[in-house]
């Protein structure tokens, strides 16, 4: 590629000149660290070709979601920047067609219409061109099928850039290094979780990275941070492009990424570099497969349609199998049928869970187990009282006994005046029971209470 280069100008003309500048490519290996939401933080060494004291080169090969306030250009002692821009003409074509003002276009319209001369103005509804013989057109967008920039300039453009007025170097090569925030870098956690029985079970783990920067980024040193940082404004959004996804690698046995705490979060490192292209979603080892104990519980929400929940409860503990941080994300959860062959039979999702925490799975509706409730009466006793009375039928049509937690929504001030199982106050709006009902039987479940508000 050949190399355009500014002229030399004070520095205060600097600023106030756009023309061609030195490419600069990466040098180096990049370091990524990777968010779990739509953020990363760049860090890589760029090699600048400077003609002297004074130069102004570009630096190519940025992302599109560049967060340009979070750009620090750093060159060796007595260099610095003293002028830093984010340049994109062709970001779309709105971005081009303002870029041409002040030059000669052509503006090809509907009925073969054409009309040259020098563009003065463009918004979203009309271009405003002035023709050689000093008359003035107004040409409304809908109607306009092309405009041709006839001689573009050496400056424009056709990837982000960062230009850089750089003072006080030597003449030759120098190593800079260049860091900054960008949207379209995000990760997340996929677990799954083998059943083997009722209280046994296989997890392992693995991370999908995902890449809609606009640039590729290659041999990378690769760190993921499990946590959510504060961040005081949205990053920008993302222009819209077509995309296809592909899944780059298949995750292995052998876990890819060690894990360590940071700050207030947790950090995973890639123990080799990876390559991240545009577009693309790569997939890396987390958690190899490990046995783990499970504790499967059965609920029903007063009310709830669907009847009685499948759950599954998993202690975070090295006694239990686990005992590690384990980031938000899926967990798919897999069971052998009775051929063998493990068939899908739910998924949910967790938060980021340290070491030591239990874990609640939701698995589905539990289909032998079935649930009726009924509002026997409700009435008004005081403007601030009311006496409800409630009864919920359990059945159990598994082989095997089964524990039903029931969980009845409740607000105020609450005395059960009568009770047919011992209720215990979940939290603030919640009575909880547990019921055993055993194999092929019904269970009535009923109380009445005296809520005051």
């Amino acid at each position: 590629m050949k190399n355009v280069r500014l002229p030399r100008r004070p520095a205060a003309a600097l600023a106030l000149v756009l023309a061609a500048a030195t490419p600069a490519f990466p040098a180096g290996r990049p370091s990524l660290t990777v968010y779990t939401r739509d953020l990363g933080l760049v860090r890589e060494t760029r090699t600048l070709d400077l003609a002297g004291a004074r130069d102004t080169v570009r630096l190519t090969d940025v992302p599109e979601r560049l967060d340009f306030p979070s750009v620090r250009l750093v060159l060796g002692e007595g260099t610095r920047v003293t002028r830093l821009a984010y340049r994109w003409d062709v970001a779309g074509g709105d971005a081009f067609i303002e870029s041409a003002a002040g030059r000669r276009v052509r503006v090809a319209s509907r009925g073969d219409r054409v009309t040259e001369g020098t563009l003065l103005a463009a918004d979203g509804s009309w271009l405003v061109v002035r023709a050689d013989d000093g008359s003035l057109s107004t040409l409304a967008r809908g109607a306009v099928e092309e405009v041709r920039l006839a001689a573009p300039p050496a400056s424009l453009t056709l990837r982000p850039t960062l230009e850089a007025a750089v003072e006080g170097a030597r003449r030759g090569k120098a190593e800079a290094e260049l860091s900054y925030l960008t949207g379209g870098l995000s990760w997340s956690a996929e677990h799954t979780l083998v059943r083997r029985g009722e209280d046994a079970a296989v997890w392992s783990a693995a991370v999908t990275v995902e890449n809609t920067t606009g640039r590729d980024f290659t041999d990378a040193e690769l760190k993921l941070v499990a946590g959510e940082p504060r961040r005081e404004t949205p990053m920008v959004p993302p222009m819209p492009r077509g995309m296809v996804m592909e899944m780059a690698a298949e995750a292995k046995a052998a876990p890819d990424l060690s894990e360590q705490s940071f700050s207030e979060y947790h950090l995973y490192t890639l123990g080799r570099p990876a390559t991240l292209r545009d577009r693309e979603r790569q997939s890396f080892t987390l958690l190899d497969p490990r046995a783990v104990k499970v504790t499967p519980r059965y609920v029903y929400r007063g009310g709830d349609p669907r009847g009685v929940m499948a759950q599954m409860d998993v202690r975070n503990t090295r006694e239990d199998g686990l005992g590690v941080p384990l980031p938000g994300g899926r967990v798919r959860i897999y069971e052998a049928d009775p051929a063998g062959a493990l068939q899908f039979v739910g998924e949910t999702s967790i938060r980021h869970t340290p070491e030591g925490e239990k874990l609640t799975l939701e698995m589905g509706v539990a289909f032998d187990l079935a649930a009726e409730r009924k509002e026997l009466y409700n009435r008004r006793i005081t403007d601030r009282e009311r006496e409800v009375a409630v009864e919920v039928r359990l059945r159990n049509r598994k082989k095997t006994d089964a524990t039903i937690l029931v969980q009845e929504s409740v607000g105020g001030d609450v005395e059960l005046l009568k009770k047919s199982h011992d209720f215990i106050r979940k939290d603030a709006s919640t009575l909880e029971a547990a019921v055993p009902v055993a194999a092929g039987k019904e269970v009535v479940v009923s109380y009445t209470a005296r809520l005051r508000y």
